[in-house]
């Protein structure tokens, strides 16, 4: 009897142990399964796939898109916007985290004021090298410490010299009485008054009250030379219907290539200059900034599109211009878009004038109101 007890006893024990053993084999295997299923849920796991945010000009195709997405290996999210002030304000919002965006000038000028750009490396680019001197330092970024150059232009003087034979080097050459309803003048308030500026005197971004004034009535006394204002003027040339062209470079050398016997000035005061520019906001993802500024300015995407390319377009990089060249656009034709460095060293930017841009408005209404029909031709 005692020893059937003690036999049923050892067997409780055996199973308790046996019990034991089978929980903590049954936890053990739970706990490498899991393991292993968490491990084989990150190595299955796609990589997290890399993109950029970019903000610029409207306009950048679905073709250049893809270009710069093969150069760049980012997954772009192109936002557009169709002013500078719409520019600011999106690259200033928090609603969107811009990895890089294009810029000019006085907006530049102002977001740096304003610490809402990255100083950048231009060490990283390895195309920044291409980028002609001219285009370097300009009067808003003189260290190169805030902007990468993209294209640039400026406001020159395109002459019909079939028709015209009164010699023009400068903005106030226009005033001659000879010239009556003869020229097609650029449709901008800050540049038309800018001119007007230069001729008076004044500084190119005056911010006098006075002087803007003054600025106002000079461009008054010209209109009955102007035929009309036009943001592109280049087909009233071409018809017939004027002969003097005070109008954005690029627009110039799409009316030159049709005229036969032309000239391009270049005003002795100066001519006023621009730059689309890109620039990186506070907090963008910098790797994706530079892998997308360094294909955009690169000379494999600039002529992506061989004969086809917009040569007038006033790229920065100096390889568009030696491949313009060689492609058979006259250097008198590349004068216009691609000027020396002694123009931009003389050149005019916009600055940031701050309330004074309204009086610019205000006197540009009621230039507007004496030309009549004049306007936006």
């Amino acid at each position: 009897m005692k020893k059937t007890r003690k036999v049923q006893s050892m067997k409780r024990k055996l199973g308790v142990l046996m019990s034991c053993f089978m929980v903590a084999a049954a936890a053990l295997s739970g706990c490498q399964s899991g393991s292993q299923s968490g491990s084989q849920t990150s190595e299955s796991k796609a990589p997290e796939k890399k993109e950029i945010n970019l903000l610029a000009w409207g306009g950048i195709s679905d073709e250049g898109i893809q270009k710069l997405e093969e150069l760049t290996g980012y997954k772009i999210n192109y936002t557009s916007f169709s002013t500078l002030e719409e520019m600011q304000s999106k690259c200033m919002s928090k609603s969107m985290q811009y990895d890089v965006a294009m810029s000019s000038d006085y907006i530049i000028e102002a977001l740096t004021a304003q610490n809402k750009l990255e100083e950048i490396d231009t060490t990283k680019l390895s195309n920044y090298g291409d980028i002609k001197k001219g285009y370097l330092s300009p009067s808003y970024d003189p260290d190169n410490k805030w902007s990468v150059p993209y294209s640039g232009g400026g406001i020159g003087i395109l002459v019909n010299r079939d028709v015209i034979k009164d010699k023009i080097t400068s903005y106030a050459d226009l005033w001659n009485p000879a010239f009556s309803d003869q020229i097609v003048f650029r449709d901008d308030t800050r540049i038309a008054l800018s001119i007007g500026n230069l001729v008076n005197g004044n500084d190119f971004n005056a911010s006098d009250k006075d002087q803007i004034k003054a600025a106002g009535e000079k461009i008054t006394e010209l209109l009955p030379n102007i035929h009309a204002f036009a943001n592109s003027g280049y087909k009233l040339l071409l018809n017939g219907e004027a002969n003097i062209l005070v109008t954005s470079s690029a627009d110039a050398y799409k009316a030159a290539k049709e005229l036969g016997n032309w000239e391009y000035i270049n005003p002795s005061e100066g001519t006023h200059m621009w730059m689309d520019s890109y620039v990186i906001p506070k907090g963008a993802n910098m790797d994706a900034a530079y892998a997308y500024i360094n294909a955009v300015i690169s000379n494999e995407y600039l002529t992506r599109k061989g004969d086809e390319t917009n040569w007038g377009y006033g790229y920065t990089n100096g390889k568009v211009e030696e491949k313009a060249l060689a492609s058979g656009i006259s250097q008198d034709l590349m004068n216009i878009s691609y000027p020396s460095d002694d123009v931009y060293a003389k050149a005019h930017y916009m600055s940031n004038i701050g309330d004074a841009a309204l009086n610019y408005d205000e006197v540009w209404t009621e230039v507007k109101l004496k030309a009549g029909t004049k306007i936006s031709q």
